[in-house]
């Protein structure tokens, strides 16, 4: 008596669908994961450059709040006169002013911006692709009698930068409009400059 064993086989079609599912499983796979990667790196690199760009924004206001007087303001450079504190000098005289200068140098390959201290070498504060026009937005007291408070704030001239004007400046718009490897961030504030004839710092300020 005979017995015809039979052996069951995958036939091609079969293989070649196979090979299909797992190349098409791993495809997607991959893409999950090249995505996730790429995702988190964006979130990432945007945090850096807005912690950057809020750490420096707090120097520059700061400045500005310390300030006794504005020397020269263009819409991409404030040149001052500011009192520079210390935890060991909390409230310092005359003899602690120093001329502080915020300016933008823009070429084809980046945007810098500077700070001087004195006449001290300049400080590169942000090396970045791109920053915007417009930096600096100032506006200065004037007599207004249809204010209920009997004045206004006006636009400051820059171009006929009347010295008149310049002494009344008491209030700064500061915008950073900002790109850097195709990642992009705005932060906006305005400052109020701390009157000339007292040593009262301004109370602290929030980002808006």
């Amino acid at each position: 008596m005979s017995h015809t064993s039979k052996k069951r086989a995958f036939t091609l079609v079969e293989v070649l669908l196979g090979m299909s599912l797992t190349v098409l499983v791993g495809g997607i796979l991959y893409l999950m994961q090249t995505t996730g990667m790429s995702t988190v790196q964006k979130g990432t690199s945007q945090l850096l450059l807005n912690s950057e760009i809020r750490n420096k924004m707090e120097r520059i206001t700061s400045d500005l709040r310390n300030s006794k007087e504005i020397l020269e303001i263009k819409p991409d450079l404030v040149k001052m006169r500011c009192y520079k504190y210390s935890a060991t000098n909390p409230d310092p005289g005359e003899d602690a002013l120093i001329t502080v200068t915020y300016e933008i140098e823009r070429d084809e390959k980046q945007h810098v911006l500077w700070r001087t201290e004195n006449r001290e070498n300049p400080v590169k504060m942000l090396s970045l692709d791109k920053i915007g026009e417009d930096v600096f937005q100032p506006f200065y007291e004037g007599h207004d009698p249809a204010s209920p408070v009997g004045w206004s704030y006006y636009p400051f001239d820059m171009i006929s930068n009347d010295s008149g004007q310049r002494q009344r400046i008491s209030l700064i718009k500061i915008k950073l409009d900002l790109s850097h490897q195709r990642e992009s961030a705005v932060v906006v504030t305005s400052v109020s400059l701390r009157p000339a004839a007292t040593r009262i710092r301004q109370p602290n300020w929030k980002f808006r």
